[in-house]
C-alpha cells in the first residue's frame, strides 16, 4: 500500500505491480461449534476486508448468532480459529473487543443506570474521556430521537429504543470493525432508515461492518458483499454481483431461497 519507487529510465522495465487486496479485519478459519451432540457452525471459512459492508445472510437457526458470539470471545469454538484484526477472538478477546462494536439482536442493560451513565460507563472502560465522547455522540443521539430520554433509565426503554442505544454503544469508541446481530429487528420504518444511514456512514469514515438481516432489499442497498450459511454451513459468499451470476437469478431474495435449499455448501 505504500508508493511504488520510480525506476531510472536506465533499468529494465518490471511487469506493473498488482494492487494489494485490502487486509483482511475478520478471519473465519475452518470454524466448528459443538455444543454436546448439536453442531451449530460447521467447518466454516470466510474473510472479510477491510473497509467492506457484509451482509450475513441465512435462516433462523443457521448458525449467524453462534457465529458472532464466537468473534466476540462469548464462545470458544470446538476446532478452527477467528481472527479480529489479526487477534485471536477468544484468546486476545479483551484486546479484540476493543476493535469491535458488537450490537446484539437483544441489547439487555443495567437495570439501574440511565441511558447517559450506561453510555458514560462505556466510554470510561475504553479509555475515552466521557464528557468528550458524549459532546461527539450528541448528533447522533439527536438523529435518534433519544435526546430527551438519556436521563431515563434504559430498562424501561421500548424495544426500539433499546436498539438505538445499543447502536450509540456500539459506535462509541470508534471501532474498527462493527458486528451488528439484526440490527432492525423491531425498528418502525423511519428509524430503520436512520440505522442504515448510520452504517453507511460508519463504514465511509473507515469501519468495516459484518451484520446479520432477514431484509434482502436492505442487503442490496447497502452491502458490497454477502456470506451466505445454512445449517452452519457456507452456502456461497461474493460479491451481489456474483451471487447473481452464481444462480442466474436477479433478485436476491429469490437468490437466498434458492441457496438456502440446497443440501449442500456450494
Amino acid at each position: 500500500m505504500g508508493d511504488e519507487l520510480l525506476q531510472e529510465s536506465v533499468q529494465p522495465a518490471e511487469a506493473p505491480v498488482p494492487a494489494t487486496a485490502p487486509q483482511a479485519i475478520v478471519v473465519i478459519d475452518h470454524v466448528t461449534k459443538d455444543f454436546g451432540g448439536k453442531t451449530a457452525v460447521k467447518d466454516l471459512s470466510f474473510d472479510v476486508p477491510a473497509g467492506q459492508i457484509c451482509g450475513l445472510l441465512g435462516p433462523n437457526g443457521a448458525g449467524k448468532t453462534t457465529l458472532f458470539r464466537l468473534l466476540m470471545g462469548i464462545l470458544k469454538a470446538t476446532r478452527g480459529r477467528l481472527l479480529v484484526d489479526g487477534l485471536d477472538a477468544f484468546e486476545d478477546r479483551v484486546e479484540a473487543k476493543r476493535r469491535i462494536g458488537f450490537l446484539p439482536d437483544e441489547p439487555v442493560f443495567y437495570s439501574y443506570l440511565s441511558a447517559r451513565e450506561i453510555l458514560e460507563l462505556s466510554a470510561a472502560m475504553h479509555g475515552l474521556n466521557p464528557r468528550e465522547a458524549m459532546e461527539r455522540m450528541e448528533p447522533v443521539i439527536a438523529r435518534m430521537k433519544l435526546s430527551d430520554e438519556m436521563d431515563n433509565y434504559a430498562e424501561d426503554y421500548s424495544r426500539g429504543m433499546k436498539k438505538k442505544l445499543g447502536l450509540l454503544l456500539a459506535m462509541l469508541h470508534q471501532p474498527r470493525l462493527l458486528v451488528l446481530d439484526e440490527p432492525t429487528n423491531g425498528l418502525d420504518v423511519e428509524s430503520t432508515r436512520l440505522f442504515y444511514e448510520l452504517i453507511g456512514e460508519a463504514a465511509a469514515q473507515g469501519s468495516t461492518v459484518l451484520f446479520s438481516t432477514h431484509l434482502m432489499d436492505h442487503v442490496a442497498r447497502l452491502c458490497s458483499h454477502a456470506v451466505v450459511i445454512a445449517e452452519g454451513k457456507m452456502v456461497a459468499q461474493g460479491s451481489l454481483d456474483a451471487l447473481r451470476a452464481m444462480t442466474g437469478l436477479e433478485d436476491l431474495e429469490d437468490i437466498f431461497v434458492a441457496l438456502t435449499s440446497q443440501s449442500g455448501p456450494a
